[in-house]
């Protein structure tokens, strides 16, 4: 039985209000685009840690639908959620971002109405959905690199009532044809902003994007000025999936082969909860690059955190201990502890004091400063 879709809706745009959005243009759009449409069917996180195919005729699904939080759609680029199976093991492929998430980016894009915008990342439709009410169908243009993936969020936009431009290809390049953007927002992560984007841009405009870590959640955006893109991390961080061009450490293979070897040890000047302050996080995975982490607690024995990189080399934190091993051409806590003594000894700052400038070859300029 379908619910009271306006209490939800209302409801719904005020947990995003609590989260800091504000603009009335964002609110009426996120009030008016029926997320349902665009996630028919999502997989729910079982306690086992596998994935079950949930849709309307589950109990829970329209709470679900306008609740604020990421909503898996694929499993493994191709696994597409069958809600009379049993449940799957996977990895997430595509999803419905958090709604807060797509919020604090979208109000970032600070827009006034009249803006061209390119969306790197299609997913489901629903936040190319959200900038064509909030802007216009001939104002929006998305990428998405997986057509099975496009194809469903065209029709989804269609059954929904929009038409913003849907493009298939690969969303490191941009899509030149439409160029020169007002803004670009990526719903996927990249390891460094492509040049393509930087180019494809207004002079003046933005760039909101995800640089994809494990470490520090570096949300930002930029602005273009003469080839180049600068600006300051978000105050409030945020994370995507990598888009898929990108590789992706498997830990768990990377720890297979990790407890073969054997490293130095020393004792940690600090504790592993630096990765996790807010500020200096983010500080420590810009300098920090290439490392997945994962949190281990044998049987019997103290609580463990690993840190991996593609070279082979590794960090074991003995929590119990505050102890580190180490093995490889990269010892990857001394990178850690190094990177964190730096923002220490520059007073500490905030993630929105800490700044990003690339250039036009492509290099990526980080700093730190009280007052950028």
């Amino acid at each position: 039985m379908t619910p009271d879709l306006d209490a939800l809706r209302t409801a719904y745009v005020e947990q995003l209000r609590r989260h800091g959005l504000t603009e009335a243009g964002w609110l009426d759009a996120f009030r008016t685009v029926p997320r349902e449409v665009f996630v028919p069917r999502f997989f729910r996180r079982t306690p086992d840690g596998r994935w079950q195919g949930i849709d309307g005729s589950s109990p829970d699904y329209w709470t679900e639908v306008y609740a604020d939080r990421t909503l898996v759609t694929q499993l493994d680029g191709t696994r597409d959620p069958q809600p009379d199976a049993e449940p799957v093991a996977g990895t997430p492929s595509s999803s419905s971002t958090q709604p807060s998430l797509m919020a604090m980016m979208l109000d970032a894009l600070d827009v006034t109405g009249s803006e061209r915008v390119l969306e790197i990342g299609t997913g489901t439709g629903y936040n190319a959905a959200i900038l064509a009410q909030r802007l216009g169908d001939d104002q929006v243009t998305t990428v998405e690199l997986d057509p099975t993936v496009a194809e469903r969020a065209r029709q989804a936009l269609a059954r929904a009532g929009y038409g913003p431009a849907v493009h298939i290809g690969d969303g490191r390049d941009g899509w030149p044809d439409g160029a020169r953007y007002h803004r670009v927002i990526a719903t996927c992560s990249v390891p460094s902003v492509p040049l393509a984007w930087i180019d494809q841009t207004e002079e003046g405009g933005h760039i909101v994007v995800c640089l994809w870590r494990q470490l520090g959640n570096p949300l930002i955006r930029l602005t273009v000025h003469d080839g180049t893109a600068t600006g300051t991390f978000l105050p409030t961080g945020g994370s995507f999936m990598p888009a898929r061009a990108y590789p992706v450490l498997n830990e768990q293979q990377a720890l297979r082969a990790a407890v073969r070897q054997a490293g130095q040890s020393r004792e940690i000047a600090y504790p592993a909860s630096i990765l996790d302050d807010d500020h200096a996080g983010l500080w420590i995975g810009l300098q920090v690059p290439d490392v997945s982490r994962l949190g281990l607690h044998p049987i019997n024995g103290n609580e463990q955190l690993w840190l991996f990189a593609p070279d082979g080399s590794w960090s074991m934190l003995d929590l119990a201990k505050d102890a580190v091993e180490q093995y490889g051409p990269r010892h990857l806590w001394d990178e850690v502890e190094r990177a964190y003594r730096e923002w220490e000894d520059a007073g500490r700052p905030t993630r929105d004091h800490i700044g990003l400038t690339v250039t036009r070859t492509g290099e990526h300029r980080y700093t730190l400063s009280e007052a950028l």
